[in-house]
């Protein structure tokens, strides 16, 4: 099918999904006074469990109707679930009468709704962006009326930035950030409760390769595969990060990679959406400054080695009064060089118990609502949509 083609299907289901979600909000709101709709959009491919399972909570409220977007992108995850429809991103505006509109990742676009809410996908005050982004991405939140997130550290360090980024402190555009918990975490940790699978390998899951190119490990990847294969004691699962996959100069390299190393048996290449069956499988986590470190860690109670080729510098920057960075060592290690990456690796792998304590500690002092997240969206939605309890 030819491009052209292709972008004329999605403008005509566009179009479609438009007509058909504006009669079924009108015509259930006729009949229905009370009623309160949510509609989710999924704007990227991702692992979107966590947010379906809300979504099915949700939808045992009463008063409340949900309806699910999504586009070429998160159409596998979404497109077969009820009352969702395919919508291109840029004809959300055409979206009328929502009362809240949700998303887990940033949009630019927006539907005329009362409330829009964004929850924040990561568990830490990971850096979100590069620092020159960083001011038009808060511009964009500041069109939220509410951010969920996931912890106080995350509240305090998005409440800084908005402040930052704002020309008057009392600013009535900025949005209200709200403590719900981590719909993620609880849903992975309850994944992995009854896991039977053995843990042997090293999962290898760096952040974007674009993002904050002097502190990433993207240029160490083929030396860290390499340098731990060498130790015949270790397995490696390689997880690219989900954007770069779908990036065609960056996908290149990454099947570069695989093609190096498929034939040796101990690597694997995890190219799935879900990273739920690495995270069974491994026992110790090597990466960046990707948020998938905490979440790893908060799951699995498995620590997590840190490849800082900059730390210097890191230690030197405004990045370093985040608690990202702040609690690496309470976690795993930061490992700076190739060369003792094994022998690091060892020894987090002899003390995995000693690490797993320090973890459980860290846990409960920074996520409040551990095993809650869900009950306090609900409690919070509800909230915002004035719904009484049942």
């Amino acid at each position: 099918m030819s491009l052209k083609i292709s972008k004329i299907i999605r403008f005509l289901l566009s179009i479609k999904s438009i007509l058909f979600i504006n009669l079924l909000i009108r015509f259930k709101k006729i009949f229905n006074k009370n009623l309160k709709v949510i509609f989710f959009y999924f704007p990227v491919k991702s692992y979107q469990d966590n947010i379906l399972e809300l979504i099915d909570v949700i939808k045992k409220e009463k008063n409340i109707e949900v309806i699910l977007g999504y586009n070429l992108g998160s159409s596998n995850e979404v497109k077969n679930y009820e009352k969702a429809f395919f919508l291109n991103l840029g004809y959300l505006k055409f979206i009328k009468q929502i009362d809240i509109f949700l998303s887990s990742y940033v949009v630019y676009d927006f539907p005329d709704a009362v409330n829009k809410i964004y929850i924040n996908h990561d568990i830490y005050d990971t850096p979100m962006v590069d620092v020159e982004k960083e001011k038009n991405l808060i511009k964009t939140l500041k069109k939220c009326n509410y951010i969920f997130l996931s912890s106080e550290i995350a509240i305090s360090a998005l409440h800084n930035k908005i402040n930052y980024h704002s020309d008057d402190i009392i600013d009535k555009k900025k949005p209200l950030l709200i403590n719900t918990g981590y719909l993620k975490l609880d849903h992975v940790h309850e994944k992995l409760k009854n896991n039977e699978l053995d843990e042997d390998s090293i999962l290898l899951a760096p952040t974007l390769s674009s993002m904050l190119v002097d502190f990433n490990l993207d240029e160490y990847l083929d030396p860290i595969i390499k340098e731990i294969l060498d130790n015949n004691d270790f397995k490696i699962i390689y997880r690219p990060h989900p954007v770069d996959k779908v990036n065609p100069k960056k996908s290149l390299a990454i099947n570069s990679i695989y093609e190096k190393y498929k034939n040796n048996k101990n690597f694997s290449f995890d190219h799935n959406t879900s990273y739920i069956e690495s995270y069974k499988k491994s026992k110790i986590l090597i990466t960046d400054f990707s948020g998938t470190a905490y979440t790893y860690a908060f799951s699995k109670l498995k620590p997590i080695i840190f490849f800082s080729k900059n730390e210097n510098n890191l230690i030197n920057s405004n990045f370093n009064d985040l608690y990202f960075f702040k609690d690496r060592l309470r976690v795993g290690k930061i490992v700076q060089n190739i060369d003792n990456l094994n022998e690091e690796i060892c020894s987090v792998d002899k003390n995995i118990e000693f690490y797993s304590n320090q973890i459980n500690l860290l846990r409960s002092e920074r996520i409040k609502f551990f095993k809650n997240s869900i009950e306090q969206n609900i409690l919070s939605l509800k909230k915002i949509l004035n719904v009484k309890k049942k």
